[in-house]
């Protein structure tokens, strides 16, 4: 009878510490994380705290001043942490916009019926069948460099 007593107290108070509030919030990578302590920009979506009736049913977010510290993190180590991921994503939408930039010009050098450089003077100079020839080639490699050479990755 006591064992049974026990074993219904124990399950009775992990279900009580069971009960907190769940934050979730997405990373710079685009990965989803959960935890019951929020984070910046973190979205509350289970809390143990009654609302008030009539609240929006839109589970509030967290604000940058209510960010609560990491423990045993450093203030400097997370502001670098964070400033090396807003880096990598700033360079991966530069790369992005590099190889479309890249995409387009080689494009533009397939179709075009000929192709021109202007002189110093204004005046256009049509190029030779071979100078064209050399400018598709330099616009292509220039599209692998910037997307990366589809048969090389593979």
């Amino acid at each position: 009878m006591r064992f049974t007593i026990i074993i219904s107290l124990a399950f009775a108070t992990v279900s009580l510490a069971a009960h907190a509030d769940v934050y979730r919030w997405v990373d710079a990578t685009g990965e989803e994380h959960y935890s019951d302590r929020p984070v910046e920009g973190a979205e509350l979506i289970r809390t143990t705290t009654p609302r008030p009736p009539g609240t929006a049913s839109a589970p509030p977010r967290v604000a940058a001043a209510a960010s609560v510290p990491s423990p045993g993190v450093p203030e400097d180590a997370r502001a670098t942490r964070d400033a090396e991921r807003a880096v990598a994503k700033d360079l991966a939408a530069k790369r992005e916009k590099d190889c479309a930039d890249a995409k387009a010009r080689y494009e533009k050098s397939l179709q075009a019926r000929r192709i021109f450089r202007t002189l110093d003077n204004g005046e256009r100079e049509y190029l030779t069948d071979a100078e064209v020839d050399k400018v598709r080639i330099a616009n292509r490699a220039a599209m692998d460099s910037a997307c990366g050479n589809p048969a090389t990755t593979r």
